[in-house]
Order: structure tokens, then C-alpha cells, then sequence
């Protein structure tokens, strides 16, 4: 059952920053505060257990936070934190049943916001492009942000600073 942290009584019309968001470092701050500058109420969509658990069962990484930790540092800076279960069926849904269901149906998202290098939908067949050719809302793909060195921040990259 997804979750919605804290479970508002209505959010009409929000701004939906879409991702995995593991780390919450400042490229995912970059993007949330784009999704912020759009206006209305924004809800974090993010995902557990996190898809590479389920996609690459063995294969196993390290996370940066654990599920808690990752809500309670996002609630701070969006109105909502929605959780959508991610496993198997999760997994095997088409991009087209991705937007349908989680950003149309459940989030009633006006605007969607994500990261240049998001994809999604099974076989993470949906891109950016997939978004915005969706009429029920505008979509806004936020450039990934680069430290002083010129190297993505990401999370896969603090991953292998940590090993």
C-alpha cells in the first residue's frame, strides 16, 4: 500500500519531484528546490525498498540511508513524502501504466519534476520524453548538478567513495 508522510487530508494539484533520493545529497536538493520554485504543493515521490533491490537481487550495494532516515530528511523540505512500494508488479509496470497510476491517479500531479537521467516504467523503458509527451501535467527535467571538479554528484558516486 503506498504511504504519503504525513497523510494529508488533500493535496490538490501538486508539484511531484520524482526519484530514488537515497542520500538526499545536493543534487537531489538541486531538484527539490527547482520543484519548489514551480509553486503549489510538492510531494516527494520516492521508492522502498530501493529498485535495485528488487531488480539486481544479487547484487547487492550499500545505501546511504535507510528507508527512515531518507523520509525524515525529505519531509523538511517538501509538503509531502509519498512512498511507493517498490517489488515485482511495481517493476513490471509500462511507463505508460507508471504515469497513469502513481503520478495521474494517486498523486493527482499538476507538474512533475525529475532529474535529466531519470528513467522508469519496466525495463526502465520510459524517459524523460515519455513524461513530458503526457498531457495531465507539465514536466520539468532539472540538469544534474556538478561539484566544483566538474563530476556528477550521485549517488552511485558517493556509494564508491564510501568503499
Amino acid at each position: 500500500m503506498p504511504l504519503i508522510y504525513p497523510a494529508p487530508a488533500s493535496l490538490k494539484n501538486p508539484t511531484v519531484a520524482v526519484g530514488n533520493f537515497d542520500g538526499v545529497h545536493a543534487g537531489h536538493r538541486a531538484l527539490l528546490q527547482a520543484a519548489r520554485a514551480l509553486g503549489g504543493p510538492l510531494v516527494v515521490l520516492t521508492f522502498e525498498p530501493h529498485p535495485r533491490a528488487i531488480l539486481n537481487p544479487g547484487k547487492p550495494f550499500e545505501r546511504l540511508m535507510t528507508p527512515d532516515e531518507k523520509v525524515a530528511a525529505l519531509q523538511p523540505l517538501a509538503d509531502a513524502v509519498a512512498v511507493l512500494p517498490f517489488d515485482r508488479d511495481v517493476a513490471g509496470w509500462t511507463p505508460e501504466e507508471f504515469v497513469n497510476r502513481a503520478l495521474v491517479e494517486w498523486l493527482g500531479a499538476a507538474q512533475v519534476v525529475v532529474g535529466e537521467n531519470f528513467r522508469f516504467g519496466h525495463k526502465a523503458a520510459g524517459t524523460t520524453a515519455t513524461l513530458a509527451a503526457c498531457p495531465a501535467f507539465a514536466t520539468t527535467v532539472v540538469p544534474l548538478l556538478a561539484d566544483a571538479g566538474g563530476m556528477v554528484i550521485s549517488s552511485s558516486r558517493l556509494r564508491a567513495k564510501n568503499d
